[in-house]
């Protein structure tokens, strides 16, 4: 069996227009935010290095996570107060005008990048990873959360991938325009001038991307009705009756608890500690392999458009090469494989590309197994792992992912950032050995997680269990 041609544009959908509006319309915001975060995450780390400086990059992301920490329990609040839409309508807003100031005020010539001298003292800089570090668990990691809360889970296996070839269209989009953009406009006399002006149009477009997603959202609640949005109606069905046996005057222990409520179901329910393992194992390749390309961007580079022309190139194929995984790939083995083998099978394909960068140790084999193995995460592993969430409860979905969002990508970046740190300097037979050694270990831990995660998601789906629930 394998996917036609026309399966791809003849999808089956759940049974009237109101089901078909709502993968429209979660299909445009993928193409947003995915869109605007393309550029904001790959020009976030080149801006602190240029007004702080490099060698205070990984203080950053150290204090990152620690910053974080009272930003999710004010997530965690909001979650309870606030319904799922506003959420995007507040995090939409806040990230999409705070990226259109830092475009205005990184040409500032005191705090901005007119002023070359790095410095560890300059705030401005500290304040632009801290605020853009925040995009992926606040805004992301919340419309992936949306999209789990109205989706039922034979809705995810036909809509996730087109949702997700959706957000590579944006990736490409953008990615593409600003490489077209940078190669017209690459310094020739002014650098620096220059330099600031195109970094300032790009960021300013991305941010106008996460603009519209309110907009986009605000159109989407008022033409599709509450009673096609439940998705997993069990969850759905017991999120109701939670509300209705809350009391209605609750003690500041109970509000204490309902903050750190995602932490708690993270630490107290296995599968949300598997969905963590996933989420952590993949970050340490993928941190483990960016790091190695921007050394790379960084010595092929003259300057800082350069280096932002380099690093978004290699988006643009990543987004490119997603769309064709997602269409001609995600669904069939869906189909074929079903969650659990298909999640068992990205850490062997991950691993395979490992080796073949281990062996060669070429720029070129770099570029290669950086875009295919970003690619297949992004168009299957990623809805393979975000279908996960359907069977969870509001909590899990919502609080609890955005603690691994957060928490899972911090830590697997420090480990990887210190494997980096300690092959440097060793000997390519030596870096071969070691990484065999290092990522034999990660692949395998997380192939069992990815067994026993898939095995209880397949038996939450055919129980009609919802996970998270307290005895």
């Amino acid at each position: 069996m394998s996917l036609q041609f026309s399966d791809v544009f003849n999808f089956k959908l759940s049974s009237g227009v109101h089901d078909r509006l709502k993968l429209l319309f979660l299909s445009i915001v993928f193409f947003l935010v995915i869109g605007g975060y393309t550029i904001i995450r790959t020009m976030k780390d080149s801006l602190f290095v240029s007004i702080v400086g490099k060698e205070y990059v990984g203080w950053a992301k150290m204090w990152s996570i620690i910053i974080l920490i009272p930003a999710i329990l004010l997530f965690s609040k909001l979650v309870d107060i606030m319904r799922r839409y506003h959420l995007l309508y507040v995090y939409g807003l806040l990230y999409g005008i705070g990226g259109l100031v830092i475009a205005y005020y990184i040409a500032h010539p005191i705090i901005g990048l007119t002023n070359t001298v790095a410095s560890k003292g300059r705030v401005f800089g500290w304040l632009i990873y801290f605020f853009l570090e925040g995009m992926n668990p606040f805004l992301v990691s919340l419309v992936w959360s949306f999209s789990h809360s109205i989706t039922s889970p034979d809705e995810a296996k036909v809509n996730y991938p087109l949702m997700v070839a959706a957000s590579k269209l944006g990736g490409m989009l953008t990615a593409g325009l600003a490489c077209l953009f940078l190669a017209r406009a690459m310094p020739v006399g002014k650098e620096l001038v220059t330099d600031i002006f195109n970094h300032q149009v790009i960021l300013a477009i991305s941010s106008l991307f996460i603009i519209a997603i309110p907009i986009i959202l605000y159109i989407f609640v008022r033409k599709v009705p509450g009673r096609f949005l439940h998705g997993y109606e069990a969850a759905y069905q017991a999120e109701k009756k939670a509300k209705t046996e809350q009391p209605p005057h609750r003690t500041i222990r109970a509000y204490m608890k309902d903050m750190f409520s995602g932490l708690i179901l993270l630490v107290r329910y296995p599968y949300s500690l598997g969905i963590f393992g996933v989420m952590f194992f993949w970050e340490i390749v993928n941190v483990f392999l960016n790091l190695e390309r921007i050394g790379v961007a960084q010595k092929t580079a003259m300057n800082m458009s350069g280096q932002t022309y380099f690093m978004l190139y290699q988006d643009f194929w990543v987004h490119a090469v997603g769309i064709v995984i997602t269409l001609m790939g995600t669904r069939t083995f869906l189909r074929l494989l079903g969650e659990r083998k298909s999640l068992i099978m990205v850490p062997f394909v991950i691993g395979f590309l490992l080796i073949c960068y281990l062996s060669l140790q070429s720029a070129a084999m770099l570029s290669f197994v950086f875009i295919l193995t970003r690619s297949i995460n992004y168009a299957f592993a990623s809805p393979l792992r975000e279908s996960l969430y359907i069977p969870t409860t509001k909590e899990i979905k919502f609080k609890s992912k955005s603690w691994i969002e957060a928490f899972g990508v911090k830590v697997a970046k420090g480990v990887g950032g210190t494997y980096v740190t300690l092959m440097a300097g060793l000997s390519e037979t030596m870096i071969f050995a070691t990484g065999i050694t290092f990522f034999s270990i990660i692949i395998g831990l997380w192939a069992i997680t990815a067994q026993l995660l898939g095995r209880r998601f397949e038996k939450a789906i055919a129980r009609g269990e919802v996970i998270g629930l307290e005895k």
